[in-house]
């Protein structure tokens, strides 16, 4: 990829991880944001919403250094394990989400006896996950349906590991809900980026005179051949 389609691909998550994370903390962190704009306390809600700004940043640049952690380790499993590595990501994603129900349970719902209340968060994830690998192989028309589910239910997962300690659930839903939107822009969008480095580098070699450009290079040796019947 070439810097300015890295810099577009970067922005472009921030952005994403920035008005997500503004949205969402206006209606779940309604007590830390908008309770401020309600009672007309102004320098009180720039505050916070200078605070969720930086936050939403946040959020997003992890987003995309999960996203590239990611694609190192693909190609590492890819290189080691071959053509076992599809039924080994698919068995950890297994893992990831009944890990998401159980851990939090033992940390925060142990004394209530109630499960339920822990399950929306894997139920969530995997149905973002399912939409997004249905999107995935539409786009890329090839069988990427479990790498697609691996990122979106693992690495979400790690991604989320620090709030899932917390019991308070407005960070949670402050963050889920950006990091799933991020998550999904990156693994969708990418190949586009790449296309378009592409397409840049060989614009680039044709100015330079380094390559004939194909349209040119099949005229030329249309007339060549055209010649050759001649004579």
């Amino acid at each position: 990829m070439t810097i300015r389609n890295l810099g577009k691909f970067y922005g472009t998550t921030l952005l994403i991880g920035l008005i997500s994370t503004l949205l969402v903390s206006l209606i779940f962190g309604y007590d830390r944001l908008t309770v401020y704009l309600v009672k007309g306390q102004i320098g009180e809600f720039l505050a916070a919403f200078i605070w969720f700004i930086g936050y939403g940043l946040l959020i997003a640049s992890i987003s995309q250094l999960a996203y590239f952690s990611y694609l190192f380790i693909h190609q590492l499993g890819m290189g080691i394990f071959r053509s076992a590595w599809n039924p080994i990501q698919a068995v950890i994603t297994v893992f990831a989400l009944f890990d998401l129900v159980y851990f939090r349970f033992l940390r925060f719902g142990r004394q209530q006896g109630d499960i339920q209340q822990f399950i929306w968060i894997p139920i969530l994830i995997l149905i973002a996950a399912i939409l997004v690998s249905y999107f995935k192989v539409k786009m890329t028309k090839t069988n990427v349906v479990i790498p697609a589910m691996f990122f979106m239910i693992v690495m979400t997962t790690v991604e989320l590991i620090p709030f899932l300690r917390v019991e308070d659930t407005t960070w949670l839903y402050c963050t889920i809900f950006p990091l799933l939107l991020c998550n999904a822009y990156q693994l969708l969008i990418l190949p586009k980026y790449n296309e378009a480095s592409q397409q840049e580098r060989y614009a680039r070699k044709v100015a330079k005179g380094e390559i004939v450009p194909e349209k040119k290079a099949a005229v030329k040796n249309t007339r060549v051949v055209a010649k050759k019947k001649k004579r």
